[in-house]
């Protein structure tokens, strides 16, 4: 398929997700979406090529690409819960300013995970170009 098509797809894919969830709330059907999203976006950008690396990774960076992953999924939750204490408990937001503050914490809780995971993930695959010179 043309690479635009998948772009679109995407692109598609993340507006859907997004007005869906200011319209009807959060629904577990974005832990599947979201990752065909990603999806599409990595093989519009041809990136999708760059995962054949996958087969030279070695146990230990597979050990260490898990942890940092498991490490990141707690940092985002321990986050969450302390914007949801704040919001709820300390501040008592309702509304609008709730709904939107709850918005702006999950995007601000991400940012960490970006940079922890992020940069076990870029080391490895610096650690794999390595191996290709």
């Amino acid at each position: 398929m043309n690479k635009k098509i998948f772009n679109i797809i995407g692109w598609i894919l993340l507006l859907g997700m997004g007005v869906s969830w200011i319209g009807f709330g959060y629904s577990s059907w974005y832990l599947l979406l979201l990752p065909l999203t990603y999806l599409s976006f990595l093989i519009s950008d041809g990136r999708i090529k760059k995962l054949k690396k996958i087969k030279q990774i070695s146990i230990r960076q597979v050990i260490l690409i898990l942890f940092a992953f498991i490490v990141s999924v707690g940092l985002v939750f321990v986050l969450i819960q302390l914007a949801n204490y704040l919001i709820n408990d300390m501040l008592r937001l309702t509304g609008g300013i709730k709904t939107f503050s709850q918005i702006v914490a999950v995007i601000l809780s991400l940012y960490p995970v970006k940079y922890t995971f992020g940069s076990v993930v870029y080391k490895v695959t610096g650690d794999l170009n390595a191996k290709e010179l």
